[in-house]
């Protein structure tokens, strides 16, 4: 009987390094890569420096869903609630793809994720976009990718995301009862679009 050859790699997952092997490996099937916690924080639960406020931080941060970006295949933990933490985690994990220019992202794109999630039972969630420097924004606008000139992901206020395994369709159906900013529908790709502008729709594709 043949046997299917297994690799494995390491990946981060909540803090840690643990060992990830399957016979999907074997196939070249991607998998996320885990991206480590920021290095200005210490671990939730990790010991402290004598006299350092940070370390009655030991509540248990449950998380609910993985965030996987599909440009780069960076993942990260969405927890079950917001943090400074995970803002920051997020703040990276979002950030320009073609040049990595930081910038903060709006709460409120954020919480109609996780409301999503959770709505849904949902896994794993697949970021299309999130923050654009100018220069990306241009770039798509210039292919003819439907990006406004000054789009609210240039702002850090939107998110274009999709939840595996629930339809483009029905995502979009919650959203639209649960969020009060703008929100795109985009049908072909199969994702919706939330940002903190000016309440507004519209269907692309």
């Amino acid at each position: 009987m043949r046997r299917t050859p297994v690799r494995a790699r390491f990946a981060w997952i909540g803090g840690g390094a643990v060992l990830i092997a399957s016979a999907a490996l074997a196939q070249d099937v991607p998998v996320p890569l885990f991206l480590p916690p920021s290095p200005a924080h210490p671990t939730v639960g990790a010991p402290t420096k004598k006299g350092d406020s940070r370390g009655d931080e030991t509540s248990l941060v449950i998380p609910v869903a993985t965030l996987v970006n599909v440009h780069t295949l960076e993942a990260i933990l969405l927890d079950s609630a917001p943090s400074e933490r995970e803002r920051e985690r997020v703040e990276w994990f979002l950030r320009d793809r073609t040049n990595w220019e930081r910038h903060a992202i709006a709460g409120a794109s954020l919480e109609t994720v996780r409301a999503s999630v959770l709505a849904f039972g949902a896994r794993r969630v697949e970021v299309v976009s999130g923050y654009r420097s100018d220069k990306l924004n241009e770039g798509l606008r210039k292919k003819g990718r439907h990006v406004a000139a000054r789009s609210q992901h240039v702002l850090g206020n939107a998110i274009d995301f999709r939840l595996v395994g629930v339809s483009a369709a029905q995502l979009l159906a919650w959203v639209t009862r649960f969020h009060r900013g703008g929100i795109g529908f985009y049908p072909r790709s199969g994702f919706v679009h939330v940002d903190t502008g000016r309440p507004r729709r519209w269907n692309e594709e």
